[in-house]
């Protein structure tokens, strides 16, 4: 499909020569002389870009009137101004009030085409962001669960989204640190301009540079989140040269691009981190620079408050998140959900509860049997101390006092050593349990 370009001015051969240049670049053109014409336009076709001239007819601020107009009316069209020599001033003055950018007259024809795919560039992934914003996007994820970290969570990024400090996030895989960014550019100042997400840990290593900082006319991903929020995932696997131009973007506020000069940019930029990679041959300058405000994010086995209630949230929006009825999952699944490792974090848990539902579609809820080998296997070799043949060799003292030692030490890491809920759900006295496993301890330790 072509990009429609609306070109209002009122000088025929200005016209011409801006839609002939456009035409031949295959875009669609929609020269027009006057105000009336223009919105009758926009009116009956979406467009994704408007030159406009700043002086039509007599009027030499009517293309201000006309860019406030559309700027009302059609939120988010790009508009460049065309200037005519002395109204540079007036042009800037335009930009500040919504211009994209302005070309002076006599304009030359790469300028105006970098312009234009710039300008359209920036439109489209605006349109993206407002549609990624509009779609169900797995965002309330962050604030699911009872561990201290979840608690307090939301707090610190409410309180990073409104500055414009760096954000340094370390986490494990799985965890889904591009929803925390993209929840921390969605509350602040930026929501209305690109989020980006850039991986810096592409195969494609010899193209990275030239996808993040952009070369000749094609724009890099870190102009392509000018105003916005650029997310860089794996930041630590960037190259030298590329963490050296990184530096200089952050230290300047500029990058040099081949054939363009220096290039000022105003991108937010929110990084993350593998917890399990080295960061030593990382550069330190940098570090220090992406590192204002660092959220640590602990790998899932190490909140297993949180497990089931990720479970639930998944299961409860399986509609909208796999198109499946949703359905429980029996208190013998739910239990070897909690002691299982999950070493694919957040990501695991929304496959495996997918998974699951698929295997029990035509059940009323999800049994043992639904569950994926993988998680069964885990849970009969971790407790495999149970196993009433280990028993059945000792005397029942020793058989009732090794079966209580395994099992409630099974509960305990099941509830992440939080006694309370263990003897909640064991059914005593938290005073009790706590007496009962200092017993068997005791005991244990006597008998070696």
């Amino acid at each position: 499909m072509k990009n429609n370009i609306l070109i209002i001015d009122d000088d025929a051969e200005v016209r011409t020569l801006i839609s002939d240049v456009l035409s031949d670049e295959g875009y669609a053109t929609f020269p027009v002389s006057n105000e009336t014409e223009a919105f009758s336009n926009l009116k009956k076709t979406e467009f994704d870009l408007i030159f406009l001239d700043l002086w039509i007819g007599d009027d030499e601020s009517a293309g201000l009137k006309i860019l406030d107009k559309i700027k009302n009316q059609y939120t988010g069209i790009p508009v460049v101004i065309i200037s005519g020599h002395g109204t540079i001033d007036v042009a800037v003055n335009a930009i500040q009030n919504g211009a994209f950018d302005f070309i002076e007259k006599p304009f030359v024809i790469d300028r105006l085409l970098l312009t234009a795919s710039q300008a359209m560039e920036m439109y489209r992934l605006r349109k993206e962001n407002l549609k990624l914003r509009n779609k169900r996007v797995d965002l309330e994820v962050i604030s699911v669960g009872k561990s201290p970290f979840v608690l307090g969570l939301k707090s610190v990024l409410d309180k990073a989204a409104q500055t414009n400090g760096r954000v340094f996030i370390e986490t494990y895989p799985g965890m889904g640190a591009e929803n925390i960014a993209l929840y921390i550019h969605r509350q602040s100042p930026r929501k209305d301009y690109p989020f980006v997400h850039f991986n810096c840990s592409s195969d494609a290593r010899d193209k990275i540079e030239i996808e993040l900082f952009g070369k000749d006319k094609t724009m890099g991903y870190l102009e392509k989140a000018n105003f916005g929020t650029l997310f860089l995932d794996n930041v630590t696997e960037l190259s030298r040269d590329c963490q050296r131009r990184l530096l200089q973007y952050i230290q300047e506020g500029r990058i040099y691009i081949e054939n363009r000069g220096n290039v000022y940019i105003d991108t937010r930029i929110i990084c993350s981190h593998n917890s399990n990679l080295d960061i030593s041959d990382f550069n330190q300058n940098l570090f220090y620079r992406l590192n204002i405000v660092n959220i640590k994010i602990p790998e899932l086995k190490n909140r297993r408050e949180d497990i089931l209630s990720l479970i639930d949230y998944y299961v409860d929006n399986s509609d909208s998140f796999f198109g499946l009825k949703s359905k429980p999952f029996t208190d013998e699944c739910r239990a070897i959900l909690q002691t299982y490792e999950w070493p694919g974090n957040i990501y695991q848990v929304k496959s495996i509860v997918e998974n699951s539902l698929i295997n029990a579609l035509e059940n009323t809820q999800i049994t043992k049997k639904d569950l994926p080998a993988e998680l069964t296997a885990s849970t009969r070799d971790k407790f495999v101390s149970l196993d009433v043949s280990k028993l059945i060799a000792l005397p029942l003292r020793e058989a009732r006092n090794a079966f209580e030692t395994d099992y409630l030490n099974a509960q305990v890491e099941r509830f992440s050593g939080n006694i309370s809920k263990t003897a909640e759900f064991v059914g005593m006295e938290r005073s009790a349990l706590h007496r009962k496993l200092k017993s068997l301890r005791e005991k244990s330790s006597d008998e070696k």
